[in-house]
């Protein structure tokens, strides 16, 4: 539980200073590569991510028998792989991991599926 609390507590931590070096410090470089969709797209990302990481934490504390280890870790993966490799395209062009940006987008959609999964397992562990 309080690995999922603090890791999403960093996430959005870093998704607000990513949104004010986008808007500040590094607007003029984000503009000159090209890459304001890519930064705004991935720190929009961090930030919910990490909201969401809270919550499986939360939920995880309370309900202990349900996996929500299973989202959780996919969301971190997931925030890793795909606002990871979005920053790195648009501050620096680095394209050398782009292929992997698919991959963390996969387990984002993966992790909100296990969340559903492991919500609805709630109701049956309560009869």
């Amino acid at each position: 539980m309080r690995t999922f609390v603090a890791l999403g507590a960093s996430f959005c931590f870093l998704g607000v200073v990513a949104g004010s070096l986008g808007s500040h410090g590094l607007k003029d470089l984000i503009i000159r590569m090209g890459g304001v969709n890519n930064f705004n797209l991935a720190t929009d990302y961090m930030f919910y991510h990490g909201l969401a990481l809270i919550a499986v934490g939360m939920l995880k504390h309370w309900f202990p028998k349900t996996h929500f280890q299973y989202p959780g870790w996919l969301f971190v993966s997931g925030t890793i792989l795909f606002q990871g490799n979005l920053y790195l395209i648009a501050i620096g062009g680095i394209r050398a991991m782009q292929v992997l940006t698919p991959v963390g987008g996969m387990c984002l959609m993966l992790g909100w599926v296990f969340l559903v999964l492991m919500a609805a397992r709630i109701k049956v562990e309560a009869r």
